[in-house]
């Protein structure tokens, strides 16, 4: 501002002095030959001039920068009520640095009411503090790095982040940080329950409604995860197909509502018969599928034991009107077969029905010894006499990949 108002002055005066000469060329006298009396009165007048023209130059100066101070005075006050009302977190720091200038920490320079409750304390206890000496526990040491490399490179930073209950009032927070002239500006967001709608909807696009299980839709996706992984850790894993027989039966016998339960009942059955990590899903219908991680036909065996253990239990509570019965069928998949899921769920479900088919056939012959003279004979010769009679349908599924087990105790 005084630059400035010297270069004016100059002017004006070097204006005056030009005026007050000009003023003596008019009354016919030389610059050197006037004496000083006869010239005071021009410098006078011209020395008031000078003084009034710098008087109201730097009143007009004083006046701007009042009224610029003023204005920022109300832009600052303006953005400190915005920042204290906001229903973000807020979160000003500066940068501690050494001698030699590197970034070593972050003290709280402010921090609005709805910051300072979503770190569970007060404005007066955490401004002034240092967040690698004081809030590490809370933080993390990473997320203190990320601020010194977002202060380095003048980059800013958001993410979502899942946080601990027990440090913040939030269990999701979007977090943007915001480099300024020598520290950050950190916002802080509670979107917890954008992210437990998210996930609401996820699960919902994912899992059956009846039976909470996964849907196909989900099976796909975990099982494909799943099935990498095994394959890159060189472990074994079974695929198990599951159908509930004669199930249109019991729905035009008993009705949908029961044909529901029924459904539900084999959903807790199969979901507590295998571990927490293996994945139990709905496909449609009647039909449900297992992947047993890390697992093989002796393990596929063991679940079938403990799955018809289950079931004959459930069927003497007679909390159903009719009565379970399941088919199943595995084919267990090495660490070397690099078949699409999708093939694999059609070679279990080729076996399901070779096996479906095979118990149909056994039962018909049953039927027919029972009402044939042959059934007469002793038991080995008619067991042998139907086995020639009807001999099961079966065609190999693969070469050396699918392991079947005597699923059939009948």
């Amino acid at each position: 501002m005084f630059d400035r108002l010297l270069v004016r002055a100059t002017f004006w005066t070097a204006l005056a002095v030009g005026c007050a000469v000009a003023s003596l060329d008019a009354y016919g006298l030389t610059i050197g030959a006037p004496t000083f009396g006869q010239i005071a009165p021009l410098l006078s007048l011209a020395a008031l001039a000078v003084v009034v023209v710098g008087w109201r130059l730097l009143h007009g100066e004083i006046g701007r920068l009042q009224s610029d101070k003023a204005s920022l005075r109300d832009r600052v006050r303006r953005l400190d009520d915005a920042m204290h009302a906001s229903p973000d977190g807020v979160v000003l720091l500066r940068a501690q640095r050494n001698t030699t200038g590197d970034v070593l920490d972050f003290e709280i320079t402010d921090i609005n009411p709805s910051g300072a409750a979503l770190l569970r304390d007060t404005r007066n206890q955490l401004v002034g503090r240092l967040l690698r000496r004081d809030l590490t526990s809370m933080l993390g040491v990473d997320t203190i790095d990320r601020y010194i490399n977002a202060l380095s490179t003048k980059r800013s930073l958001l993410e979502e982040v899942r946080v601990h209950r027990r440090r913040f009032t939030a269990a999701w927070l979007s977090h943007q940080v915001v480099p300024t002239a020598d520290g950050l500006a950190v916002t802080l967001q509670d979107i917890s329950e954008r992210k437990r709608e998210e996930i609401r909807l996820r699960r919902a696009s994912l899992t059956d409604d009846l039976t909470q299980l996964y849907n196909r839709r989900g099976f796909l996706t975990l099982a494909e995860q799943q099935l990498r992984v095994a394959r890159r850790q060189g472990k074994d894993v079974v695929l198990l197909y599951v159908d509930l027989d004669d199930f249109k039966l019991l729905n035009d016998q008993y009705g949908h509502a029961e044909g529901d339960r029924a459904l539900i009942a084999v959903s807790r059955l199969l979901r507590r018969t295998v571990r927490d990590c293996d994945i139990v899903a709905r496909m449609g219908g009647d039909e449900f599928t297992m992947l047993a991680i890390d697992a093989d036909g002796a393990a596929a065996r063991i679940i079938q034991r403990r799955i018809e253990d289950r079931v004959a239990q459930f069927n003497a509570t007679h909390e159903l009107q009719g009565t379970l019965a399941l088919t199943i069928g595995h084919t267990r998949v090495r660490s070397s077969d690099h078949s699409s899921l999708i093939e694999l769920l059609a070679r279990a479900d080729t076996l399901l029905y070779a096996r479906k088919k095979r118990r149909k056939l056994t039962a018909a012959v049953t039927a027919r010894a029972a009402s044939n003279p042959i059934a007469r004979l002793p038991r080995a010769r008619a067991a042998l006499v139907t086995t020639k009679l009807s001999p099961p349908d079966l065609s190999p599924v693969s070469r050396g990949i699918v392991h079947t087990s005597a699923l059939d105790h009948a």
